[in-house]
């Protein structure tokens, strides 16, 4: 999958395969010593996603600027209200202009969906939703995620303690399909468990970071999300 998104969308864009880092779980580091081969560099990293994600944390340099993308993102889109959605023309520029708006240390992230009808079309700042699959940061040390579930919550809220900058690009989204591709939690945990993790993972955010900024809604098939206060 990785082959067939993310790092086709990657080489699309002309990144440099140097500058590509893939953290795999030890179980599956032999499967992907291809891509090592082919130039990328391979990291043998953690066998929980959440691990995975503080491995990267730590195995970055401080106040390097860091871009994290899941395995299965297709495209990243325009979606400014209005305006049909189309593919960014250029991916690295859009990236670094991130970058350069949050200016020296914070966190940048973008839309969920490449529908326009779901994304503000606009640069919002504060509390908001940064997505896992598709955000950058300068990488700072304190960040340590906790919850099994919901960690890019738990990411804008520790970055919000630090007083740090939190930059959503409104329109800007990722397209791919969630829930639905395979590999990953999909492989071994079933909806049911899924549901208790998001829901105790959605409690522990509360009880750890207190209710001023955020609150639990429940979805109509039994997930619990977090939702910023504005």
């Amino acid at each position: 999958m990785i082959q067939d998104k993310t790092l086709k969308l990657l080489n699309k864009h002309n990144f440099s395969k140097s500058d590509i880092y893939i953290f795999v779980s030890p179980l599956s580091l032999k499967e992907y010593e291809p891509l090592k081969e082919q130039g990328y560099n391979l990291v043998e990293s953690k066998n929980t996603i959440l691990d995975t994600r503080n491995h990267i944390i730590n195995y970055f340099d401080e106040g390097q600027m860091v871009v994290e993308m899941d395995d299965d993102v297709e495209d990243i889109y325009n979606t400014k209200k209005g305006e049909k959605e189309t593919p960014v023309e250029n991916l690295y520029d859009l990236f670094l202009s991130n970058f350069k708006m949050l200016g020296s240390d914070g966190l940048w992230g973008i839309n969920a969906s490449h529908n326009s009808f779901f994304g503000s079309g606009k640069d919002q700042w504060g509390c908001r939703t940064i997505i896992n699959s598709c955000l950058g940061y300068y990488n700072n040390k304190n960040i340590k995620l906790t919850v099994t579930e919901k960690e890019d919550y738990e990411r804008v809220l520790q970055f919000d303690n630090l007083h740090l900058p939190i930059l959503k690009r409104g329109a800007y989204g990722t397209k791919t399909k969630y829930w639905k591709n395979k590999g990953g939690i999909q492989d071994y945990c079933s909806f049911e468990e899924r549901v208790k993790r998001q829901y105790d993972s959605a409690v522990k955010l509360l009880e750890n970071y207190g209710t001023d900024r955020c609150y639990m809604v429940m979805r109509k098939n039994g997930l619990a999300d977090i939702r910023f206060k504005r």
